[in-house]
């Protein structure tokens, strides 16, 4: 069967790009996280998707996040973060916002899997995560950004197991925190 051929070329996949994610830098990152400031995220298309649910999950651990484009969300301010994922580095959009959050002083990190990039060079910091890209095919077997969207999901899933754990978070806890009015 031609589909589980192609689990197996996803899974290794995924495997050989976390491998290859700096370990000092998520020491870094995870740090930043666990500041009491307030958490931005944002990305557009499936990266985006994938930041709205580490969103989810920061606030369910009692982290306060925000989605940026939503109605809801406050203005950033000094000493917060802004987290971005994008795997170019150069998303126009995504730019003009990571700017106007280092322009209020805030901590931008990203996700990318350019370490020089427009974005990358207004972060603090940048995780390379190095996957392909819908604009470089080299580096994966999935079509556009499909690895760099999975690895990022998992990259951050597990940031929420560790913070999990120091925070002391039980999963009572985070169902109480999932939203009720669904």
């Amino acid at each position: 069967m031609q589909m589980h051929s192609h689990f197996h070329l996803i899974l290794d996949e995924i495997k050989q790009t976390l491998a290859n994610i700096s370990e000092s830098e998520t020491d870094k990152f995870l740090k930043v996280l666990m500041d009491d400031s307030a958490i931005f995220v944002a990305g557009k298309g499936r990266s985006g998707l994938v930041m709205n649910s580490f969103a989810m999950r920061l606030n369910q651990l009692g982290k306060q996040a925000y989605v940026i484009g939503e109605t809801t969300t406050p203005s950033i301010q000094a000493n917060e973060v802004f987290v971005i994922a994008s795997g170019s580095g150069s998303t126009a959009h995504l730019k003009l916002l990571a700017q106007t959050a280092k322009d209020k002083q805030a901590y931008v990190l990203l996700l990318s899997t350019t370490p020089k990039s427009p974005i990358a060079t207004i972060a603090d910091l940048t995780i390379v995560l190095p996957a392909g890209t819908k604009y470089e095919v080299k580096g994966s077997q999935q079509p556009l950004g499909s690895l760099f969207e999975q690895s990022s999901q998992i990259y951050l899933d597990s940031m929420v197991l560790t913070m999990q754990e120091i925070l002391k978070v039980n999963e009572t806890t985070m169902q109480d925190n999932h939203a009720n009015l669904e």
